[in-house]
């Protein structure tokens, strides 16, 4: 975990020297780098042939120096070029990044076993006691949010997040798409004040990183024994809001509304449902242009005129568009019972075409 604070520190070096460099664990895996990374082979060759001297060492076209805590050999860091220069500025680069290793060490023991505690890899008896030993607060409130990119990029969220969010709220990084934030609420937070949260997530990643980003929501924890609940949720409230509102960016899983109970059905089922009320035509059979108005006729609760102003269509045209509904599908719109049958249809049917299997 300590490469996503490596990494910064590599970049800006990089815009100041222009340098190929880089820091490999003390297996020989390069954890972080800027410009062209080291051969594998090499690096491994460095590391088994390496002391913890805090000396640079020249091998090849690079200058390598080791450093780590409690006199081992936790990383080696190198920079391309073997001159004095390079030499020199090895050696001050080792430095700073062991001072960072020495101030953020403590830190990222702690989000190792948030994630380890996230994803169920740590018992339940041994939870409050390594808190402890990590001098984690267990009995704060927490909620948990997962932060999800739509496709990867080379900057780094993570980082913007840790930003926005401090100790003792912590950033956690699942994978190249997710980043998971635990945070930590003042005794009285409100429902409010968890959206406000997400809101400004959204705002700021969107602005920093010109991308869009969803967050799905947990619901507040107690004690840190249940953030793997709210981390499920937040997961469940990001599934379920793909299939039923794509273009909503914050869900929250107290609010999936009917769409948590449609997930949950077996998908034959669902077609059954489907084939049960619209025996006439499949639902597929509508158009954009239909489906437009009939969303739009929701919005407004039935209310044809209002429906018609806003679509700026003629009453009489909205009303022949209703009776073809009506023609293809059985259905009335403007009775409401068939109104409430074809809205849990449509999410049916947006639930089966997202799903290809389930049991």
């Amino acid at each position: 975990m300590l490469s996503q604070v490596f990494q910064p520190l590599l970049e800006q070096m990089k815009a100041i020297s222009g340098k190929d460099m880089g820091v490999m664990n003390n297996s020989g895996t390069v954890v972080a780098y800027v410009g062209k990374p080291i051969h594998e082979e090499l690096a491994y060759d460095v590391v088994m042939n390496t002391m913890h001297n805090g000396k640079p060492i020249t091998y090849t076209d690079y200058t390598f120096i080791a450093f780590g805590m409690r006199n081992m050999m936790d990383y080696v860091v190198y920079v391309h070029g073997t001159d004095l220069e390079s030499q020199n500025f090895c050696h001050l680069l080792s430095v700073s990044l062991s001072n960072l290793q020495l101030h953020c060490g403590d830190k990222y023991d702690k989000i190792n076993y948030l994630k380890n505690v996230l994803l169920g890899n740590v018992l339940p008896g041994d939870i409050f006691l390594h808190a402890n030993e990590l001098q984690i607060d267990v009995e704060i409130p927490r909620v948990v949010y997962i932060v999800q990119l739509q496709e990867p990029t080379e900057i780094s969220m993570q980082h913007i997040l840790q930003n926005m969010f401090p100790e003792p709220d912590f950033v956690i990084s699942l994978d190249n798409l997710n980043v998971v934030l635990i945070k930590a609420l003042p005794a009285d937070y409100t429902r409010e004040s968890l959206t406000k949260i997400a809101k400004s997530i959204v705002e700021t990643v969107n602005s920093e990183m010109m991308m869009q980003v969803c967050v799905g929501m947990g619901t507040p924890t107690d004690s840190i024994n249940d953030i793997a609940r709210s981390f499920s949720e937040a997961q469940l409230a990001l599934e379920i809001g793909r299939v039923f509102d794509g273009e909503t960016y914050i869900l929250s899983y107290d609010a999936l509304g009917i769409g948590r109970l449609i997930y949950q059905l077996p998908s034959k089922l669902c077609e059954l449902f489907l084939d049960e009320i619209f025996k006439k035509e499949s639902i597929n059979v509508l158009d954009d242009e239909t489906l437009q108005t009939i969303f739009k006729f929701f919005e407004n609760n039935l209310n044809v005129s209002e429906t018609s102003r806003q679509l700026f269509v003629h009453r009489n045209t909205l009303v022949y568009r209703l009776d073809k509904i009506e023609r293809l599908t059985g259905l009335d719109l403007r009775n409401f019972d068939d109104a409430v049958i074809f809205k849990v249809a449509i999410l049916v049917n947006k639930y089966l075409n997202a799903t290809t299997t389930k049991f």
